[in-house]
């Protein structure tokens, strides 16, 4: 089955620190590549206050990746992002354009 390109934007927890941080995103692409996906790019877009209270947290950590993935395994990424720890909220959208 084709790839096909999906965008994530992750909000990761606020209290991570850099390590933390680099930790949460390797697995996040890691689970990607096992998936048999591959990563265009990772953008670390920083801390940003949230529009609304999520978790009982008022800000969190933003990524946004780029990546190939066959769409029958979009179900199980969205499993992994359910499970992580230091992931507050996700949201994967197929790219278009």
């Amino acid at each position: 089955m084709e790839n096909r390109q999906y965008e994530a934007l992750c909000i990761l927890h606020p209290h991570l620190d850099e390590e933390g941080i680099t930790s949460a995103v390797s697995k996040f692409e890691e689970s990607i590549k096992n998936l048999g996906g591959s990563i265009e790019k990772t953008e670390k877009q920083g801390r940003k206050k949230l529009a609304f209270t999520v978790k009982k947290l008022n800000d969190g950590y933003f990524i946004l990746t780029y990546f190939n993935l066959p769409p029958n395994k979009i179900v199980d990424l969205r499993l992994f992002c359910k499970l992580s720890e230091p992931m507050v909220r996700h949201l994967i959208s197929k790219k278009v354009g």
